[in-house]
């Protein structure tokens, strides 16, 4: 199972989520995999991503997710699913 919620974006406030985040299922996400309103992002090291990922999956190591995020994810209407495995 992987979490799936959507921000707001940028706020006066901490992040904040519009709603908390639900678990999909492996099932789920491949049923959605041509969804444009789904994100699906791997926190992996590039190197792991590289020997498999979810196809249409973008990568963001953890490590890069706090310098990153905001620009690589500025629509703030997609769903986002973030996940930290391959594709099994």
């Amino acid at each position: 199972m992987l979490e799936s919620g959507i921000s707001t974006g940028p706020s006066s406030k901490s992040d904040e989520v519009t709603s908390p985040p639900v678990m999909i299922t492996r099932e789920e996400i491949l049923a959605r995999l041509n969804d444009p309103s789904l994100l699906l992002v791997n926190v992996m090291p590039k190197e792991t991503f590289a020997d498999g990922h979810i196809p249409r999956s973008l990568n963001l190591p953890l490590s890069e997710v706090e310098t990153k995020a905001r620009q690589l994810f500025a629509d703030v209407g997609r769903e986002l699913v973030i996940y930290c495995g391959g594709p099994t």
